[in-house]
């Protein structure tokens, strides 16, 4: 799987989480946001992190948003600094810039002002709940620049298989970032001996479509 190169900026519930999915899927990421406590919290979890205001033209600047190959904008409780922000990254020339929306107002306001990607998360919470009662073995889906990250059941078919003989990553675009055992709340420590059973808790990344046909009951 290709090495990518992220920046989240504004380090809400949302923003933090996909931050480290991100970096434990083996991206660089880089984060930035105003409040120390949130950027020392994912000091340790990501590439970089920055105490920063990012609606200040200096600051994007010096960031050198060009060279990512998507920047999250996740600040959206003050919708003027999101504004601000998602003007600056355009006139930067940022390839690819994903942001969030409150309202389907708010939505279609930062679309015109350029953004390639809105999200809305009560709306995405809806859609991943219909996800899951449709589909099987996969309890949550989050679709990112053509990928997913995934919470999945192992299905039967996977059961008694170690990573190291599945080799998701090299045959299905998919990397397995967490395992939970059936019930446990602590993540499993991982080798490439580690055998899957059936009922085991993943957090996964890749593929879409991978992980549904992967992952689904045969």
């Amino acid at each position: 799987m290709a090495r990518n190169h992220y920046a989240v900026l504004g380090l809400g519930s949302f923003g933090a989480k996909l931050a480290v999915a991100l970096a434990r899927a083996g991206n660089t990421v880089l984060v930035v946001d105003i409040d120390q406590q949130r950027v020392d919290d994912l000091r340790d979890k990501v590439t970089e992190a920055i105490i920063a205001d990012v609606s200040n033209e200096e600051v994007v600047r010096e960031l050198n948003v060009r060279k990512f190959d998507a920047v999250i904008l996740g600040m959206s409780s003050h919708f003027e600094d999101q504004v601000l922000a998602l003007t600056l990254l355009k006139q930067e020339g940022v390839r690819k810039v994903i942001v969030k929306a409150n309202t389907t107002i708010q939505e279609r306001i930062l679309f015109r002002l350029g953004a390639d990607e809105v999200f809305q998360p009560e709306q995405d919470v809806a859609e991943r709940l219909a996800r899951r009662l449709t589909m099987d073995n996969i309890t949550d889906l989050f679709e990112f620049k053509g990928s997913a990250i995934a919470e999945v059941t192992v299905p039967e078919q996977l059961s008694g298989q170690s990573l190291r003989q599945l080799d998701l990553r090299n045959r299905f675009n998919v990397t397995v970032l967490l395992m939970r055992k059936p019930g446990g709340s602590a993540e499993t420590v991982m080798t490439p001996d580690t055998l899957l059973e059936k009922g085991d808790q993943l957090t996964v990344f890749g593929s879409q479509k991978s992980i549904i046909e992967l992952f689904k009951e045969k």
